[in-house]
């Protein structure tokens, strides 16, 4: 089906997205209410021109899953992930969202909700916590192994 633009296929029981290939020219894919818990590493049929993914209401439990998505599909501008355990997981959607835009700044939707440049910012902002803290452990920890090995040459 090489000319076919828009796939709905909510409630199906698809469990994976293997098997969805051979669709060129396919830009709109809506898996919504399905039992789909991780997205796999290799062999993803190619989607060149999926632009939106509606994968609302599966079983996706972190982000790790969605982060191949953006690798597998890296043309996808809009997604849906409300009711999904990662969704739910986050106190809000603005720091779920800056999570996913802290990967993929190219999204111009999420979850829908329109990305606008305070959202890019908030992602920036979110990713330069999250990396000022790691670092703070990083040297805590750098401290506790001098001293420990301190201690027990002494």
């Amino acid at each position: 089906m090489p000319k076919l633009t828009e796939l709905y296929l909510a409630n199906n029981n698809i469990g994976s997205l293997m098997g969805i290939e051979g669709l060129p020219s396919l830009k709109i894919l809506h898996l919504r209410h399905n039992k789909i818990e991780k997205i796999e590493e290799e062999g993803l049929g190619e989607l060149p021109s999926l632009e939106y993914l509606n994968l609302r209401t599966n079983k996706i439990a972190d982000l790790e899953n969605l982060f191949r998505l953006f690798t597998q599909f890296s043309t996808v501008k809009r997604v849906n992930f409300l009711n999904c355990p990662v969704e739910m997981g986050y106190s809000s959607m603005n720091i779920f969202m800056s999570d996913v835009l802290a990967k993929n700044p190219a999204i111009t939707r999420f979850c829908k909700i329109d990305v606008l440049e305070k959202h890019k910012l908030e992602a920036v902002f979110l990713a330069k916590y999250k990396w000022n803290k790691a670092e703070e452990a990083r040297k805590i920890k750098e401290e506790e192994d001098k001293a420990k090995e301190g201690q027990e040459e002494g």
